[in-house]
């Protein structure tokens, strides 16, 4: 016989697809004629973003493009800079209909080979890493509780992390960049350095407002052959996204990506270039969820029939502790020639990894510090050197599994010159984390009785008397002898289900 199973609705994020996609990069060209034959290059700099996803069925295409940095010096040791902008599009089979899915896509570059061919032809090989998580909210119908009255059931309550809803957004920046009124006049740029960040979500009537910054360091050729200059600025941001089936009670986390990025020199009403036009498009992706505790059923038994029983195991994830903060890393370097002059410096991730200790989680990584030097001759030198850091997050887990992939961008870079030959660095960092416990829960899925096998009893008395084993509880005890909990605790007295210090019950036998 079916029981009446009182049933509710849990929801996930199901993966549907997640992996790393290979994108190549091979393209050579000639620099135009503004530019000087390359006569040594220091550096090959490839920034890779994407544009933008699209699914269709079980397709998906990524459009992007990388920008490519040249940095290189001329035969009279001028610093010179040239910037190549390749178009890529990435058209991936997938093995089931992800029509419906979302899609998040984070892209580095793998590695990057360049040469001069000729004084004024480059080719490029590398590849880039694309790593794609497709998703979708789904629900799972679980048993909550069980409407027979002869049918004893251990409920507990499931603290999960409910995904309400996701949405991406696309916000455009258009910004004038002044120089400093100190600061000579611009002829070209050579380099352009920008990261984003989110600062805050908050929750208002129903949508999201998020708010960050963008940094932006642009390294410029002055007019008259003077020394390279630098221009940062921070640039604020405010949005409203619009997330389907969130509350005031919901918590949201966003994070902002750099699309595209277009920096030129802006002439004014005087005919000097005094200012840079900034044109850029972010995609701003927040995802909104609220924590509470679900019911289950986690174990059941019939007091007069023989049961059948079928459990599952479901993978049960909540978001116990989320930081957002900034923290700084200090390194010193020693090169191996006398410093003039510092024209540059720059970092960049390459990779992280996260782990878990007793009272705390912590964030082991690597940075690339990329610098040009200027030595004592005044002669331009490309210094790259890798910087380690650590991360601490306390935190005290709950119980089981603690998983987190944490978000760390390079906020911005500062150095002071402390001896001849020595640079000490100063990196600032800022993470956006969610830490994740995962507990996998066994649960009753279905309960069916069989009213032709009705459970025997000792028909000659009504209670036995039942001596406890080591480690045993009420429900234990109840479950074996097909008897009530409730009635067990009332007879002997006990004030809950804990018979830690009682050797000897009471059973009654209905």
């Amino acid at each position: 016989m079916q029981q009446k199973c009182l049933k509710s609705d849990i929801y996930i994020n199901e993966n549907y697809f997640c992996d790393s996609l290979e994108q190549a990069i091979d393209v050579d060209f000639t620099l135009p004629d503004f530019c000087p034959d390359v006569s040594k290059i220091f550096k090959c700099h490839a920034v890779p973003r994407i544009a933008s996803k699209s699914i269709s069925g079980n397709t998906i295409t990524i459009d992007g493009n990388v920008i490519i940095t040249i940095l290189y010096c001329d035969k009279d040791n001028g610093f010179c800079s040239y910037e190549h902008i390749h178009h890529f599009s990435k058209i991936a089979e997938l093995p089931n209909d992800v029509s419906g899915c979302n899609a998040t896509a984070k892209i580095k570059c793998d590695y990057l080979n360049c040469r001069a061919v000729t004084g004024r032809k480059i080719d490029i090989h590398g590849a880039l890493g694309i790593h794609l998580k497709i998703f979708k909210r789904k629900s799972r119908e679980i048993i909550c509780d069980i409407d027979d009255s002869l049918i004893e059931v251990k409920r507990i309550t499931a603290p999960v992390t409910t995904p309400m809803g996701y949405t991406e957004k696309y916000l455009l920046i258009e910004e004038d960049i002044p120089i400093g009124n100190g600061q000579p006049s611009i002829q070209n740029i050579i380099k352009t350095n920008s990261s984003v960040s989110v600062s805050e979500t908050k929750i208002i009537n129903d949508k999201a407002v998020v708010k960050g910054e963008m940094m932006v360091c642009i390294l410029y050729c002055p007019e008259n052959n003077m020394a390279p200059q630098v221009v940062k600025t921070k640039l604020p941001y405010s949005q409203i996204i619009d997330i389907d089936g969130i509350t005031d009670s919901c918590k949201c986390e966003s994070k902002a990506e750099i699309c595209s990025l277009e920096v030129k020199p802006k002439l004014n009403s005087n005919g000097e270039i005094r200012c840079f036009s900034l044109t850029a498009k972010l995609l701003l992706s927040s995802e909104a969820y609220c924590s509470n505790d679900i019911p289950i059923i986690e174990d059941a038994y019939s007091r007069k029939y023989e049961a059948q029983i079928k459990r599952n195991i479901l993978p049960f994830e909540r978001i116990v502790e989320t930081t957002n903060e900034k923290f700084n890393c200090k390194k010193s370097i020693e090169l191996d020639f006398n410093i003039n002059s510092v024209i540059d410096l720059w970092c960049s991730m390459q990779n992280c990894h996260t782990k878990f200790e007793t009272d705390k989680m912590i964030v082991h990584g690597t940075l690339l510090a990329d610098m040009i030097i200027c030595d004592e001759n005044n002669v331009p030198l490309y210094v790259e050197k890798p910087i380690d850091f650590e991360y601490k997050y306390p935190f005290n887990p709950i119980s089981g599994l603690a998983h987190c992939e944490p978000e760390i961008r390079v906020m911005s870079c500062g150095y002071t010159i402390v001896s001849p030959t020595g640079i000490e660095l100063l990196v600032e960092l800022g993470v956006n984390a969610s830490i994740y416990e995962k507990e996998d829960i066994t649960l009753v899925s279905d309960l069916s009785l069989n009213e032709e096998n009705i459970i025997k009893r000792h028909d000659s008395t009504a209670m036995v008397i039942y001596y406890t084993l080591e480690n045993e509880s009420v429900w234990d005890i109840a479950r074996k002898h097909s008897a009530s909990v409730d009635e067990i605790i009332k007879i002997n007295g006990l004030e809950n289900s804990d018979i830690s210090k009682v050797n000897m019950v009471l059973i009654p036998i209905n």
